[in-house]
This record gives structure tokens, C-alpha cells and sequence, in this order.
């Protein structure tokens, strides 16, 4: 079954019940299916069987007809990141050969991108008064966008009756991989179905119990992919989607919408305990939390749970941990499956071990976490490579990851091995920055790491050895203009320091010296 086919028979099974509610609007099953359908015709004048349409939207309902829509004409999803910069986008578009992409308006890529494009009216499907604040609040970012290439315009049309599945690949997703390094990975139809099979597991109650979730998380991310827009899309619950995370609307549409379920990075339950409205809210309707992404620590669950029970919820904040190359989360701590400070319990058919490389550790040893899972990926695009090797009479793919387990199956996080920082809860690739510093006239060498942050997690430090007379102050200003230009704002150098930097023995920056 496709991603699309879950989809329309949870829709034909709740045709009248809410599918989103989005800035005060509703939008049924119903309607909602019969929209995708109708993209989906529309969008075979650009992309057909297999072809590759790249998506870069944050949530939205326009996103979810657009994911949909792809799925159902058998084409695959190129998922990526909403603030991406224009060379970032032209280079995920080129290297999987892209024939289209549809991205929102007030993507900086909007206009500039190359070949065939759409572009969202973000407001399309918002409550008049929240369309009219959004259309004046941001008419300088949006501009002037011609009227034949927005998205909504090309809906209508009639509705597509055929339904085609991929060949093999339904959606590339951005990861680090196991090393962290930018890679593209491939996952079929079948592992977003079956992780959201599991629904059951996750969960404290009954699934009819449960009428609404609050969706933050961007549909280029697996967690936000899977577990904020399938899950609810393909079991009939409400997803209140938003475009950017903003705690005090949050915590407003708790309460007025009843929400069930909260999911999000570490970053974001740390600016709820930092709103009054929130915190001084009636959360009653709270039934499950669940944070992913990054490591959450001990101290902010347990903040988070005070703050919970003081809103009159019985709900806790449940901590999992997750790879893109598994779709997402593979363990997870649950109201049936929960020890205090563990990163999480095994989903059903998912096996963890941890091995010094060569032999399987017995309880209670560190090393690096390995998984067997029916969840694993197809691949890396463009790439043989698989980080999967044989330990025992079994394979197992290599995380990269430290950890240690219990004698229960209950997994410890202790730290990644990997260069990949993740600033909330989003992979920052440091050969990324890199790339671009060392650009810069007055630059001999960089290195980017990442330091602890307590509201994000992890943040950027640069370090710098410089090579002629500029200045330190000059040459900050400098980088600080290339990166905003170049880079995400997660990938921003919070920190610059210049000095000499320590090679190892083949000659690379000494990272682990790096602090």
C-alpha cells in the first residue's frame, strides 16, 4: 500500500470529520482528498512515474496535498528544509535530478530557483482575518509572485482517478547518515505504513481516544513527516498545523482545540515552560508528550511534568531517539514502556546491541548502538554505501552513536560520535560551513563543532586560523555576511574563535581537541 492509498482510505472512512485545522480554518477528510486528487492531476504536466518533485514547504495544508499528490502519481518526494539558501536548494534539486519544485512564498528560492516551480500562497487555506494579517505581515518577503505559478491556482481542475506506486523509492529525506556527512536517503511506502501501524504502542490510551494533535514539526524532518502529518493523516486524527512554532499560539490552541498530543525537539518544550500562557493554562487534554530529535535532559522532563500536572494533565513527556536511515524513531519511552533518564524502549520487531566494533557488549557496557529493524532504508541515493556490517550471525546497522543498555532493553544515550550537530533538533552538517568559510580571503583553516546550548540544544562554535593581516574583528563581520547569505539560521556561528588548529596524524583538524 502507497503512502497516498493509507491516506485516502482513512479519508473515505472519515469524509466528514476533521483532517486540519489550520489558523482558525477546518478542512475535512473529504475535501482534503478530493484536493490531493486534484493536484495530482495538475501535476502531471510536470512529473510522472518515478520522476522527482522537490518539496520545500513547512507544515501546511498546501504541503500535505502537495506530498500526497506526488505519492499518488508514483513520483518520489525530495523532502527539504523551508529555509534552505538558493545554492543549498539548486544543489538538492540537481544531484537527484529533480523535475519540479514546489516550494511557499516566502522561500528566498522562490523566484531564483531553476527549471520548473510552483509556489504556495501560504495563506490559501487560513481563516479570512488570519489570511489578511498574514498577507500584510509579510508582503515584503512574499512580492510579486506571477499568478500561474501559484500552487493553489492549479487546483482547478478535475480530479486524478489513477493511482500509480513507485518502483522503489516513495521519499528522499536529508540526514548526516552514521558518519555526518550530507547524504540523501531513500525509504519506501511501506516503512511510513508500518511505523504508523504501531500507533497502539505509543500511546497510553485507546486510538479513539484521541481526537487531535498539535503539528510543528516541518515534513522534511521523519519525526514531523511520519509522526505529526501520517499518522494523523492515516488513523483520522485532527493535525492543528502550524507554519512556525510560536509557544504562547501553542499553548492557545491546547486549549480551544483540545489537544491530545504534543511532539516536537527539546528547544520547543523548553519555550513552553517559559510561557506564562502555558504554564498558567488548563492542559487537561493532554494525553501523550513526545520529544525527539536531540537528547532531551533529565532536568527539562522533569520540569516538563510538573508543568503538566499543575495544568490538571496526566500526561508525561516521553523521550525517544531515532535515525533517519529508520524513518524516525526506533526506541521510545512510553506509559507502558518507561524507566527514568532512558532514551527508550524498542519498537515491536526492533532489535538494539551495543558493540566495541567486533563483539556484542554485554548490559551496562558503552559502545556504539547497532539496530535491526524492518524499518531500515532502501539506501543512500547515489551510493552503494550502507552502514550495515555483520556482528554475530546477524547484520546490524551501525548508528555511531554511544549508548548502553539494561538488562530490560531500556537504551542510555550518552553521546554521538558523529560531526553532526543538531541545532533544535535539526542536523547542521559542520563541512557545510566549512565549505564556506574557507572561501573567504584571510581564512587558512576552519573548523566548525558544536557546544552545548540550554535553550537549542547545541549551537555552532567556528573555529578559525586566519592567514595574513586582517583582523579578528574585521573578519568576523565577514564570515558573519557570508554564512547569513549562504546557510540556514541553524547553521549560524554563534561563536567565533581564532586560533591555531591542532592536526592529527593524517593531517585533519583535530576535532575531539576542539571545545
Amino acid at each position: 500500500m502507497t503512502l497516498y492509498e493509507s491516506f485516502e482510505l482513512c479519508a473515505k472512512a472519515n469524509s466528514n470529520k476533521t483532517a486540519i485545522i489550520f489558523y482558525g480554518k477546518r478542512m475535512s477528510f473529504g475535501k482534503l482528498l478530493r484536493l490531493v486528487n486534484k493536484a495530482a492531476f495538475a501535476l502531471q504536466g510536470y512529473a510522472k512515474k518515478d520522476d522527482v518533485v522537490t518539496i520545500c514547504m513547512p507544515n501546511s495544508p498546501s504541503a500535505a496535498i502537495a506530498f500526497y499528490a506526488v505519492n499518488k502519481l508514483g513520483a518520489i518526494a525530495n523532502l527539504v528544509h523551508p529555509l534552505i539558501k538558493k545554492d543549498g536548494l539548486i544543489s538538492c534539486m540537481s544531484r537527484v535530478n529533480s523535475k519540479l519544485l514546489i516550494t511557499y512564498d516566502q522561500s528566498e528560492c522562490k523566484l531564483d530557483a531553476q527549471g520548473n516551480v510552483l509556489i504556495s500562497d501560504s495563506s490559501a487555506f487560513m481563516s479570512p482575518i488570519a489570511r489578511a494579517y498574514y498577507k500584510n505581515a509579510y508582503r515584503n518577503k512574499i512580492g510579486k509572485i506571477d499568478k500561474s505559478k501559484i500552487f493553489e491556482k492549479q487546483l482547478n481542475c478535475p480530479q486524478l482517478d489513477r493511482t500509480e506506486a513507485p518502483t522503489l523509492a516513495a521519499v528522499y529525506m536529508p540526514s548526516g547518515g552514521t558518519t555526518g556527512e550530507p547524504k540523501v536517503i531513500m525509504h519506501s511506502d511501506r516503512v511510513f505504513n508500518e511505523l504508523c501501524d504501531h500507533i497502539d504502542f505509543f500511546l497510553s490510551e485507546p486510538t479513539q481516544n484521541y481526537k487531535a494533535m498539535y503539528s510543528v514539526l516541518p515534513i522534511f524532518h521523519g519525526f514531523g513527516l511520519c509522526m505529526n502529518l501520517h499518522m494523523c493523516m492515516s488513523k483520522g486524527v485532527t493535525s492543528v498545523m502550524t507554519l512556525k512554532f510560536n509557544a504562547k499560539s501553542m499553548a492557545k490552541s491546547i486549549k480551544k482545540y483540545g489537544i491530545n498530543v504534543l511532539t516536537g525537539v527539546p528547544a520547543m518544550f523548553n519555550k513552553l515552560l517559559g510561557c506564562k500562557e502555558f504554564v498558567n493554562s488548563d492542559l487537561s487534554s493532554i494525553k501523550d508528550c513526545f520529544v525527539g530529535g536531540d537528547s532531551a535532559p533529565d532536568e527539562l522532563v522533569d520540569k516538563f511534568n510538573r508543568a503538566l500536572e499543575q495544568g490538571g494533565s496526566k500526561a508525561k513527556l516521553y523521550v525517544g531517539y531515532g535515525l533517519t536511515e529508520t524513518v524516525t524513531v526506533c526506541a521510545v519511552t512510553t506509559a507502558r514502556h518507561y524507566k527514568k533518564g532512558s532514551a527508550g524502549y524498542p519498537l515491536p520487531n526492533t532489535e538494539l546491541c551495543v558493540t566495541d566494533g567486533t563483539n556484542i557488549l554485554p548490559c551496562g557496557e558503552v559502545g556504539e548502538l547497532c539496530i535491526r529493524t524492518p524499518l531500515l532504508m532502501l539506501g543512500y541515493y547515489g551510493t552503494d554505501e550502507k552502514p550495515i556490517k555483520q556482528l554475530g550471525d546477524k547484520e546490524w546497522l551501525f548508528t555511531g552513536d554511544l549508548c548502553h543498555l539494561d538488562s530490560d532493553g531500556y537504551m542510555y544515550f550518552k553521546q554521538r560520535t558523529k560531526n553532526m550537530i543538531k541545532v533544535n533538533g535539526v542536523p547542521v552538517f559542520p563541512s557545510e560551513i566549512e565549505n564556506v568559510v574557507t572561501k573567504i580571503k584571510g581564512v587558512k583553516n576552519v573548523a566548525a563543532i558544536g557546544v552545548a546550548d540550554q535553550s537549542k540544544g547545541e549551537v555552532v562554535k567556528l573555529f578559525v586560523e586566519k592567514n595574513g593581516d586582517i583582523s579578528s574583528d574585521e573578519l568576523t563581520q565577514i564570515i558573519k555576511c557570508e554564512c547569513l547569505d549562504k546557510l540556514t539560521p541553524y547553521a549560524q556561528p554563534a561563536y567565533i574563535e581564532f586560533r591555531d588548529l591542532p592536526l592529527n596524524a593524517i593531517g585533519k583538524v583535530d576535532r575531539k581537541t576542539l571545545s
